[in-house]
């Protein structure tokens, strides 16, 4: 799963997190603004055949964005 945090200290900032199949995560990449933080989190669901991205809580499908 890949997931989209919202930086509480920097409202503009949004970090990429990906959360592979044991359960391990590694920060992708931290971005300014959710539309570039969509379109990285879209482009490495398509490189690591991901289904599903998470957008601050709210899980959506990678077709759907």
């Amino acid at each position: 799963m890949i997931r989209i945090i919202k930086n509480p200290n920097f409202p503009q900032w949004f970090k990429i997190e990906f959360i592979d199949k044991l359960g391990f995560f590694d920060i992708f990449d931290e971005v300014k603004g959710k539309g570039k933080a969509l379109r990285i989190a879209k482009q490495l669901a398509e490189e690591q055949k991901v289904g599903h991205i998470d957008v601050d809580g709210f899980i959506a499908e990678t077709e759907d964005l």
